[in-house]
């Protein structure tokens, strides 16, 4: 596989795992608010976390759409495996294991609580982390 290829696919499954996961972020941030009163402090923040998941949700989606147009039908994609057939890079591995270990975590939080409150920042700071080390591969495509 060529290193035009095994970028494209890097990118590929990066964004696809990335996307799952912000996917997953605006549930368990909706989980999050739903549990608390539409009175209570808490209530707006927390509404406005979901509005910013959601934001991600669609970059990665409009990132993804641009990867799939520069490799659909091009021989920058000839030979490619599928998304599910591609192993995530190592660093990325990582990172999603964190991930997702967090979000179990969140899922079984006390919404509003300062325990959730804390495992949102982390998971956000995971998605950022992700972020960056997407970026970083990106940059050397």
């Amino acid at each position: 596989m060529s290193d035009d290829s095994s970028a494209s696919r890097e990118i590929l499954r990066g964004a696809s795992d990335g996307l799952l996961l912000a996917i997953r972020e605006v549930d368990a941030k909706e989980r999050q608010k739903r549990g608390v009163l539409p009175g209570d402090t808490a209530f707006a923040p927390l509404a406005r976390e979901v509005t910013l998941a959601a934001e991600t949700v669609l970059r990665l989606a409009q990132e993804e759409e641009e990867r799939a147009h520069l490799t659909s039908g091009s021989p920058a994609g000839h030979g490619l495996p599928t998304i599910d057939d591609s192993a995530p890079r190592a660093n990325l591995a990582a990172i999603l294991d964190e991930w997702r270990r967090i979000e179990r975590a969140l899922a079984g939080a006390t919404p509003g609580s300062a325990e959730a409150a804390q495992l949102m920042d982390a998971f956000e700071s995971e998605r950022d982390r992700y972020a960056r080390a997407l970026d970083a591969i990106k940059q050397h495509a």
